[in-house]
């Protein structure tokens, strides 16, 4: 069912939408057209351009030194040499230009909905508390990778309204403002999805657009977005606050360690997708790049198992903090084969190797983008100078999940652990980078075997030129 309203929805709206980018008025003039839209937004985050790819595995895990690619524009990218290379500046403009033209679909859809009410839109309180989530969303992630942390630099424009005119670039803590009254007021109107989020998860209600929560922007992706907000802004106590109630709802519990290998593989996890974005093509994408290995195209992770030596492969990460007979399940998420190693955490390889296991059988296909385990870290980082003995408990049961040895009362819980278990733990989805960005940390090259020295001149991204160029027209 899921599959025949998503992809019947998407397709609607993406051929309505004219090249103007402007949706006719007459698609909102039933609940259905306003679905459609809102679908519509949701597979525009699958772009290559975004989650589908350089959002995700791409481009933040090349700077992270975790993913490798010889195309010139990645290896540009590993080098940290941003302006020199056309196609890896034709790549950041298209990260750039596809995320506000999201925003722009989201900001039509509010836009439409305002004169209207819950007697004419049963369902308007979702239809607009989901698209000020994405809009938030997108914003937050193109302020992470263009702009500098420090609050009083300039940041990107929040571009709130649907018209012509040029919004102003605005202060970083201006749009972390704006990025979290978006979702807070988001949050007050998607407190239905108290109810109607369970678990095991159930998808019978009346109206088909509340089935399937963990493909929409739900009330709980919300808090955990925020909790990763705060958490990225600095506000240690409302990340943990937001972290906890995510945690605390039950809704979205750890995977157990034996299903740590494939709980992200191209679908959406029963368990612990908080938020992911349905996708039946994001499959190819990752057959293309990840699975089919072909040299200057294919991303795979960083190993010595050609001979070669580097600072960091992805085994010494998962070697950090933990003893020799400890089994972390997350290393068969890497398939070893002769030189090469296959990243395949976030690749459905059952269905490209032919064979699909009954208990999946029935999953949702697509790209988990918040799930559980993050907000245990983030708690056990948030809470580690208030509550110490919370913060360890966040961390041991996440450890424990994936199949590490819990911390002993005699071992001391630092940072610096929880930072390394939050590498081991979110390799691969993208979110590595920023955390490095947020600590300054100095970056240990893979490619030029050696440290750079943490600085904006590497970790901000600069705003592709176009941008500029439009405003001077």
């Amino acid at each position: 069912m899921l599959t025949l309203l998503v992809s019947a929805s998407c397709d609607d709206f993406l051929d309505v939408r004219p090249k103007s980018e402007k949706l006719e008025r007459e698609l909102f003039e039933t609940a259905q057209g306003f679905e459609d839209a809102i679908y519509g937004v949701y597979s525009s985050l699958q772009s290559t351009s975004l989650y589908g790819m350089d959002l995700l595995w791409a481009v933040p895990e090349v700077l992270a030194q975790n993913m490798s690619c010889n195309s010139t524009d990645m290896d540009a990218l590993s080098k940290y040499n941003y302006t020199g290379n056309d196609a890896l500046r034709q790549r950041f403009s298209g990260i750039w230009n596809t995320a506000y033209q999201s925003i722009g679909y989201a900001n039509n859809i509010l836009n439409q909905l305002e004169g209207k009410s819950a007697s004419e839109l049963p369902l308007y309180n979702y239809y607009k508390g989901e698209m000020l989530a994405v809009r938030a969303l997108l914003h937050f992630d193109m302020l992470r990778l263009f702009a500098p942390t420090d609050q009083n630099s300039t940041g990107i424009p929040y571009v709130k309204t649907y018209s012509q005119e040029i919004t102003e670039f605005s202060k970083v803590g201006d749009d972390y403002n704006s990025i979290i009254g978006d979702l807070k007021e988001a949050e007050g109107l998607l407190a239905g999805d108290e109810l109607l989020i369970k678990y095991p998860h159930e998808n019978t209600q009346y109206h088909e657009f509340l089935n399937y929560r963990e493909t929409h922007f739900n009330l709980y992706a919300v808090q955990a977005l925020l909790a990763r907000v705060y958490w990225m802004k600095g506000d240690m106590a409302n990340a943990a606050a937001y972290a906890e109630k995510v945690i605390g709802s039950g809704r979205f519990p750890l995977v157990e360690e034996t299903e740590v290998q494939d709980f992200l593989a191209g679908t959406l996890s029963p368990k612990e997708t908080i938020f992911g974005v349905y996708s039946t093509s994001y499959i190819e994408t990752c057959r293309s790049y990840l699975y089919d290995l072909v040299s200057y195209h294919s991303f795979s992770p960083f190993d010595d198992v050609s001979g070669m030596k580097h600072l960091l492969p992805w085994n010494e990460v998962y070697n950090y903090d933990v003893e020799a007979t400890t089994q972390d399940f997350r290393r068969n998420q890497f398939n070893k084969g002769g030189a090469s190693v296959k990243f395949l955490k976030l690749v459905d390889y059952h269905t490209l190797g032919g064979y699909v296991p009954k208990d999946r059988a029935n999953l949702i296909s697509g790209i988990t983008l918040i799930h559980t385990s993050e907000m245990y870290l983030i708690a056990a980082e948030a809470l580690l100078q208030s509550n110490y003995s919370k913060a360890l408990n966040y961390f041991n049961t996440e450890i424990k999940s994936r199949g590490l040895t819990p911390l002993a009362s005699s071992t001391t819980l630092t940072d610096e652990m929880i930072y390394h278990e939050y590498h081991k733990e979110l390799f691969g989805e993208g979110q590595v980078w920023f955390n490095m960005k947020r600590l300054n940390k100095d970056i240990i090259s893979n490619v030029e075997t050696r440290v750079f020295p943490a600085s904006n001149d590497l970790y901000v991204i600069p705003i592709p030129q176009e941008e500029y160029s439009y405003r001077q027209k």
